[in-house]
């Protein structure tokens, strides 16, 4: 069995004509951030791997997920996340490395709703349909796939385990 974690970006500074690479993490953004990792420890969920698109808001929400978990967890950088197709989407999930069994990916709306969305056919009918409806930021789907390796991924072959949000953990509105 494989396990995906998609966490879309926390809350980001607004878009003020600097690059769009280099917007960091609201106050909010870090609180949700904080509240996402205690929620993958809780759940025992956490990843044994993490890539992120490069993005700073990406690469700030990892670090402060992944400071809630076990410490020492490397890292890497995959552009490809950021404004990523579903085509392009599926071709990184089939890249990874069949030792990481459980994988966390941190990127950016819309690529990480849709294929939440695209990924997950079963799992929970009540999640399915708010994580179609919506995908805020500090998003995390959690989906596991019958499968060994991560070039057998295909849509719609992915059972939703977890949807979470800063709303439903009680922190506030989405």
């Amino acid at each position: 069995m494989l396990r995906l974690l998609l966490l879309r970006h926390s809350k980001a500074v607004p878009f003020v004509g600097s690059s769009d690479r280099d917007r960091a993490l609201t106050e909010r953004g870090k609180a949700d951030a904080a509240r996402l990792g205690a929620f993958i420890a809780d759940k025992e969920i956490a990843p044994q791997a993490a890539a992120h698109s490069g993005a700073r808001r990406t690469r700030e929400t990892l670090a402060i997920v992944l400071g809630k978990l076990q410490p020492g967890l490397q890292a890497s950088v995959e552009p490809r996340l950021y404004e990523a197709t579903n085509a392009t989407f599926l071709r990184i999930l089939r890249d990874r490395p069949d030792a990481a069994k459980v994988l966390l990916l941190v990127g950016h709306n819309p690529s990480m709703g849709e294929m939440a969305c695209h990924l997950a056919a079963s799992g929970d009918r009540s999640a399915l349909a708010k994580m179609a409806a919506k995908f805020p930021t500090s998003a995390l789907a959690v989906i596991d796939f019958d499968a060994d390796h991560w070039d057998e991924i295909e849509e719609g072959a992915g059972r939703l385990i977890h949807f979470a949000t800063p709303a439903s953990l009680g922190s506030r509105d989405d």
